[in-house]
């Protein structure tokens, strides 16, 4: 006499039935674990001061201007974030200085730059170097920056970073005046970032593109 598993077993009604049963749990571990991937995905929202340092025959100059509010993507052990700045808020502290390398960074066309780094691991004690896609004037490169001084708390995330540029890397002349003085091609630029933590910080996978 057959048992009653037995009888079940080989019953073709039972099939579809225990079939749909072991599809139901495949899908409800899958969604389970995705849920659990995108609670390991933090967006904090981040503030960053830039500082930008050139050369010229003369003297050198320098200023700062604000990014503007963005991300920073905190997932599985590596950091992602996206900022722009306003090209017409890079100020110096000579009024026609101004007006020149705004004409040169033609901010009317161009009122925007952005920088964008993607999964790159978080730093340790030491730093690390990161590729930062940078967008000025409609061209687009791959920089070499540093991360360092990434200091993490209950309330924040901040770090300092520091990259170069060469102006000729984006097509652009450096202006000079009366042939005397000129400007260098390399442009020293850094970047202090504050990332506030919030009661709720979770959210799912988000794409950001340079």
């Amino acid at each position: 006499m057959q048992t009653l598993s037995e009888w079940a077993s080989g019953s073709a009604w039972m099939r579809p039935l225990t079939s749909g049963l072991a599809l139901a749990w495949v899908l409800a571990a899958a969604v389970h674990g995705g849920a659990e991937e995108s609670a390991r995905q933090l967006q904090l929202p981040a503030e960053a001061v830039i500082r930008f340092a050139g050369t010229s025959t003369l003297h050198g100059f320098g200023g700062e201007l604000p990014a503007q509010p963005f991300l920073l993507i905190l997932s599985n052990g590596t950091w992602t974030a996206s900022a722009e700045v306003q090209t017409g808020q890079m100020l110096t502290d000579n009024a026609k200085r101004d007006r020149r390398m705004h004409e040169m960074m033609r901010t009317n066309d161009f009122p925007r730059m952005r920088g964008a780094v993607l999964a790159a691991p978080i730093p340790g004690t030491a730093g690390t170097n990161v590729t930062l896609t940078l967008q000025i004037r409609g061209a687009t490169n791959d920089l070499t920056g540093r991360i360092s001084n990434w200091q993490e708390t209950a309330e924040s995330i901040q770090f300092h970073a520091k990259w170069e540029l060469s102006l000729k890397q984006y097509g652009i002349k450096p202006p000079s005046v009366a042939g005397i003085m000129r400007v260098g091609d390399i442009v020293r630029l850094e970047a202090d970032v504050k990332a506030t933590k919030t009661q709720s910080t979770s959210s799912p996978p988000a794409v950001i593109s340079p």
